[in-house]
């Protein structure tokens, strides 16, 4: 079941946000133990799991253990007290590894239909993170942003595709905001800067009938990752390669959250147009690109011509008929 799953990682956040909260003064080994319930031994373990993790720790039990530097971990405490959002990120499960964030939200929703709107799920490490059509993503640790978002509207599944639209739209904002970069958004949701992608977003809907009953929007973000794959240089980068510099997660989560929690309220108020129009603002793939679109079947050419109310992208071929794409990759583009 997923709650045994976080037992430990809620340990580590707990000792890690104790000693976060005592940066000049050791915290006691006994302490911890106390206000964990847990044995003296246990303790002594889970610190050295964190030690193996890379965060930097001085001391022993019995002298107390203290933080040598403040660690970018994407523990709950630090985010929700930054948080300003009514629902998204308020309910948090932060796992220091799994499989893939989105699978881990999937799975609370099986066990527990009254898992809520806006329930977030985080990973400091994916061992299998996904990206579109079963590819895999890099996930590499502590260094990316791996969050999975609960959804639950109330609408038709034609309209769901419109919230990963939205999700790339605050995925564009968040970052610009936070790292001065300029982004682009490549339908249907890749984020660039220059030619190479530093996000993904990845959304599974369940659905009875016609009606959503519930998604799962999951976002992968490079952030700090100081070199790529070299299968992946090519195509893929991160902000920090980007930009020059590092950036916090945490902020970048926060004001993630925030954004798309303002899109989502728009959307259900006023519906498609205040994702699609945005969206055709901010992307340079809206208008007069020439592009190569694989839909899983065939291939389709030509200049693009903005979206459909549904979010389709309309590209205008060679002979002058339109087609609406309701879901393919961008293979190619001029």
């Amino acid at each position: 079941m997923p709650g045994h799953a976080t037992e430990r990682d809620r340990h580590l956040d707990s000792i890690l946000y104790s000693m976060i909260g005592n940066m000049t003064v050791p915290v006691s080994g006994e302490k911890l133990a106390q206000d964990l319930g847990i044995s003296h031994s246990r303790v002594a373990r889970l610190i050295n799991k964190l030690r193996g993790e890379g965060v930097e720790i001085l001391g022993e039990p019995f002298s107390g253990f203290r933080l040598t530097r403040l660690p970018d971990v994407l523990i709950p405490e630090l985010v929700i007290e930054r948080l300003h959002t009514k629902t998204m990120g308020r309910n948090l499960f932060h796992l220091w590894e799994v499989d893939s964030t989105n699978a881990f939200a999937g799975g609370l929703l099986s066990s527990d239909d009254s898992v809520g709107h806006g329930t977030t799920v985080v990973a400091e490490r994916q061992t299998s993170g996904r990206g579109r059509r079963g590819r895999h993503w890099f996930s590499d640790s502590f260094v990316g942003l791996y969050v999975s978002i609960v959804l639950k509207p109330d609408v038709s599944a034609n309209l769901a595709p419109l919230l990963t639209l939205g999700a790339a739209l605050a995925a564009h904002d968040s970052i610009e905001r936070t790292t001065g970069l300029q982004v682009d958004i490549k339908w249907p949701n890749d984020l660039l800067v220059g030619r190479k992608k530093v996000c993904g977003i990845l959304s599974e809907m369940h659905a009875e009938l016609d009606q959503v009953r519930s998604m799962v929007v999951g976002v992968g973000i490079n952030v700090n990752h100081s070199e790529m794959p070299e299968e992946l240089r090519e195509i893929g980068s991160s902000l920090r390669l980007e930009s020059g510099r590092p950036h916090s997660r945490i902020e970048i989560l926060v004001d993630f959250l925030t954004a798309f929690e303002k899109i989502y309220d728009r959307f259900v108020s006023k519906g498609p147009v205040s994702i699609t129009e945005p969206w055709t603002e901010l992307s340079s793939f809206a208008h007069g690109r020439k592009v190569k679109v694989h839909d899983g079947v065939r291939q389709i050419e030509g200049t693009t011509e903005g979206l459909n109310a549904l979010g389709a992208l309309r590209i205008r071929q060679d002979d002058g008929r339109v087609e609406e794409v309701y879901s393919g990759d961008v293979v190619h583009w001029e």
